[in-house]
């Protein structure tokens, strides 16, 4: 049976780069999206609207790609925002909405999507984080603890899914040239990319093939890790 990608968060920067990638592979492809449909006029992708902080839209969300596919097999949770400011600054306000979107919203998905996965005993989940978890970055306590939990909520979910054939992974992503690093400054993109030992900023073309390996059915045993994809920005 053929399989299906949910791709949350579509029609970004980042999201519509995957897109691109995935609408030639021989999967169906979910996108779900929260404000800009993404254009695709193609038999194997449909678009799903929802708001993946209220959990019954994420329900109906799941509901309808399983009548639509029968199936979902891979999502990449690519949704995400980042609210700004020096910590003692920052507005709660900010700090739920990052918090709401970037953490709850992925174990939102998590949460039901993972009985279809176990009825099928195959799934593969794969949460975006970030080097910002990692390193920290002046500016982005919010952003940056919510992108730290997905790493334990990785952890956590990849022990309660791997005898059913799920496996859960983290994806560190350093600084690409899509997405959110529209927002930077361009003499703020150039100090960043000194700071990158490759020199340049990432290529989501690299992000769908690594996408591609944790996809593939021999995969299983790659489980509850967090792949840095960074140029080498930060290593551990």
């Amino acid at each position: 049976m053929k399989k299906t990608l949910l791709i949350i968060g579509s029609s970004g920067g980042l999201g519509t780069a995957l897109v691109n990638h995935f609408k030639n592979s021989d999967s169906n492809l979910a996108l779900h999206y929260f404000q800009n449909e993404p254009d695709l006029n193609l038999d194997h992708v449909k678009t799903y609207q929802a708001d993946i902080t209220i959990e019954s839209e994420v329900e109906e969300l799941i509901q309808k790609v399983k009548a639509d596919f029968g199936r979902i097999d891979m999502v990449v949770h690519n949704a995400g925002v980042s609210r700004n400011g020096m910590s003692w600054k920052l507005k709660q306000a900010d700090w739920d909405e990052t918090i709401a979107v970037n953490l709850t919203g992925p174990f939102l998905v998590s949460k039901h999507v993972i009985p279809l996965m176990r009825e099928q005993a195959f799934g593969r989940i794969v949460f975006m984080s970030s080097v910002v978890a990692q390193t920290g970055f002046v500016g982005t306590s919010a952003y940056a603890a919510s992108k730290a939990g997905l790493l334990g909520l990785t952890k956590t979910l990849s022990k309660e899914l791997a005898k059913k054939n799920i496996t859960v992974n983290s994806i560190a992503l350093g600084y690409f040239n899509a997405g959110m690093i529209n927002d930077v400054p361009d003499d703020m993109q150039e100090v960043l990319k000194s700071n990158i030992p490759t020199g340049e900023l990432g290529d989501p073309k690299q992000l769908a093939h690594v996408l591609e390996s944790l996809f593939a059915d021999e995969a299983g045993y790659l489980t509850g890790q967090t792949l840095n994809l960074n140029g080498g920005l930060f290593t551990s």
